[in-house]
């Protein structure tokens, strides 16, 4: 079978080959959860969401052609944009604001902000870290980001894959 990794900043896709099937494709979600996507030749889609890719899948879904550009259309927001993140585009232009989640196997784990010099190393800044329900806005460089915690930075479209690997992993 043939392999391949695509880089997809800031995630990473699988691409197997299926001989006589068609292709299969692998992502994890921002939680950790796997999301396998089968396209066969046919144009059928069998979409499956688990939590481990050797595990069965705790949901599925068969599409068809036009149903499955149709969710990719909602899900790259052709469809609909959230209007916080239409005010978020008209005001600041080309920066970037995004959410990620702190693993317990993330680099930045049980690190503090200054520890891992995020802006010197990355560009990026750490404008919120929302934990347990609580959010702490322009958190200290003394702040150790813990598993669970989730991000909102800020910086350069380009920045983005150097901070996720530096921090998320």
């Amino acid at each position: 079978m043939n392999d391949r990794r695509l880089r997809l900043s800031p995630s990473e896709v699988a691409e197997q080959s299926l001989p006589g099937i068609g292709h299969r494709y692998e992502l994890r979600g921002a939680e950790g959860e796997v999301v396998t996507v089968v396209i066969h030749h046919s144009g059928r889609r069998d979409v499956y969401l688990g939590t481990d890719a050797d595990e069965d899948p705790q949901a599925s879904v068969s599409l068809d052609d036009s149903q499955a550009r149709t969710l990719g259309a909602i899900l790259g927001g052709a469809y609909f944009k959230p209007a916080v993140v239409e005010e978020i585009e008209a005001v600041v232009g080309g920066l970037l604001i995004d959410w990620v989640t702190i693993r317990p196997d993330s680099p930045g784990a049980g690190r503090t902000i200054s520890e891992l010099e995020i802006r010197r190393r990355t560009g990026m800044t750490v404008a919120a870290i929302l934990r347990d329900h609580d959010a702490m806005v322009a958190p200290e460089p003394d702040e150790a980001l813990r598993p669970g915690d989730r991000l909102v930075v800020l910086g350069r479209p380009e920045d983005l894959a150097t901070f996720v690997h530096h921090v998320v992993g």
